[in-house]
């Protein structure tokens, strides 16, 4: 009997030592998947929303163009090559052509050739001259187009314009640009065109900043072709539009004179080349915001409606209205880009 009840306390005792370890096993498992989510939770630019004061201290950007790297190639080998012959032509007329000149001179002093022999291997310095001038506004020309190609443009939440060129020498894209985001719902890396960048960040990358309006497009057909044949739609100006900084002075009604005084007061105010290769380098909903950033100001489309009455050359006077709303959430901002082409279309463009 003694026995027996022995063995029933053993057995009671060993099975609420288990039961005690099954629930500590249970909260220790719970506690763990409490940290692992913790620790699965998709990284950001940010760890949280700051403040409102915050915010307008450091304001966000998000992307909305991006040149593709795989397109620096080409302007790449052109400054690289303008580069080695306008070296190649100051060695020529710093080194080459005194050099030989001098041994020609020193071999006549010493009686080894006579004088026509001397007309023969002289070297006329002016054609070295002529090979530098031309070398240097070719390099100048290729210095100048690639330091205003636009590698990204981000768009902020205080309404201004973020652009960033290529970084010389060797025109590659601000080092921010390669950084990606994990994903773990989708278990995979989102692109930059998902991340909140900030202004701190950007400006350590030497990006320029400007308020909206301060930038517009600097070429009338390129404007008319944005806004009436492709209804504002950016990814399908496939080419470059070149950029200006607007004038405080500047009303955007266009240049007088003759067409050469034109197209040069328009390359004196451009300072970026926004180089459209494919339409997914303009990223999606991007086409509004820019609508609004590079065309709304320099060309009267003002937002909330308004309306602005502008004379053209023959004296007439002409309005029109357009319904083109200031940033609004992304999924009614397309529409508007395109009602904005349509109506050009219908009232006309000058």
């Amino acid at each position: 009997m003694n026995s027996f009840l022995l063995l029933s306390y053993s057995f009671r005792r060993r099975t609420s030592s288990s039961y005690a370890m099954i629930a500590s096993s249970i909260k220790n498992t719970h506690q763990s998947s409490h940290f692992i989510n913790y620790c699965r939770r998709p990284l950001s630019s940010t760890a949280a929303t700051p403040p409102k004061q915050q915010q307008q201290d450091d304001p966000t950007y998000t992307l909305l163009f991006h040149r593709s790297p795989s397109r620096s190639t080409p302007p790449r080998a052109m400054l690289g090559i303008s580069t080695f012959n306008l070296s190649y032509w100051t060695w020529y007329v710093a080194d080459f052509t005194p050099s030989v000149n001098a041994a020609a001179q020193s071999k006549l002093a010493l009686g080894q050739i006579d004088a026509e022999t001397l007309d023969i291997l002289l070297i006329d310095p002016k054609m070295g001259y002529v090979g530098l001038g031309v070398s240097l506004a070719i390099w100048g020309g290729a210095f100048m187009y690639v330091k205003q190609l636009v590698s990204a443009m981000w768009k902020g939440s205080n309404g201004s314009v973020a652009v960033s060129g290529l970084k010389l020498p060797l025109l590659t894209e601000p080092k921010v640009l390669k950084r990606t985001v994990y994903d773990p719902n989708s278990n995979q890396f989102d692109g930059v065109e998902n991340i909140q960048f900030t202004q701190s960040e950007l400006e350590s990358e030497n990006v320029e900043f400007y308020s909206q309006g301060d930038l517009s497009i600097s070429g009338e057909k390129d404007v008319n072709d944005l806004l009436v044949k492709f209804d504002g739609e950016f990814g399908k100006k496939i080419g470059h539009l070149a950029l200006k900084v607007n004038d405080d002075n500047d009303d955007g009604s266009g240049e007088n004179g003759n067409d050469t005084s034109s197209a040069l007061s328009h390359l004196s105010k451009q300072k970026y080349l926004l180089d459209i290769g494919s339409v997914d380098e303009i990223m999606p909903n991007a086409s509004p915001h820019l609508l609004r950033s590079l065309v709304i100001r320099d060309h009267h489309l003002m937002t909330g409606g308004n309306k602005k009455v502008q004379t053209n050359n023959n004296g007439r006077k002409g309005s029109w209205k357009h319904n083109v709303k200031p940033d609004e959430s992304d999924g009614n901002s397309r529409a508007n880009s395109v009602n904005v082409g349509r109506s050009i279309k219908k009232k006309g463009f000058r």
